[in-house]
């Protein structure tokens, strides 16, 4: 399938909007926190999309915004990425572990270090900084503070 025809139908799921062609195999679709989990099993399901490689945290000051990045592992080499927008004061949104593995990681590393709780997640503990240090230190609202002890 063309990544144009890619994302005519997956806009078309509910709660999905803002579908473009950023290349000739990769697509952008923007979709709710509340739809992800239908939208993602859709993706992974009907789709065929096997491999999720990156999830990015974006502190945008007033909100947060996680970009997942799919793909299927063929000789087309489709790609997707997927955009939600989570407010600032719950930053919340079900994992995709049950249905990605891979992105274990990925959502323990956004847990750490920008304070995304990713609901569901098998094991959601800091991956990168050690489990005394406090707060998420990429939030654009992280003050650092100097300790007589560094952990």
């Amino acid at each position: 399938m063309e990544t144009g025809q890619l994302v005519q139908q997956l806009v078309k799921h509910e709660g999905a909007s803002d579908g473009s062609v950023l290349r000739s195999n990769v697509g952008r679709i923007s979709i709710t926190r509340e739809a992800s989990q239908s939208f993602f099993s859709t993706l992974k399901n009907d789709f065929g999309f096997d491999h999720c490689s990156l999830i990015s945290a974006v502190d945008n000051q007033t909100a947060f915004e996680l970009v997942y990045h799919f793909s299927i592992v063929d000789a087309t080499g489709q790609m997707l990425e997927v955009h939600i927008d989570l407010p600032r004061d719950t930053p919340t949104v079900d994992s995709i572990t049950h249905l990605w593995g891979g992105a274990d990681w990925h959502e323990r590393e956004a847990y750490d270090l920008m304070g995304i709780y990713f609901i569901g997640h098998p094991d959601l503990k800091r991956v990168l900084l050690p489990d005394g240090f406090a707060g998420h230190p990429l939030r654009k609202d992280y003050v650092y503070e100097i300790h007589e002890e560094e952990w």
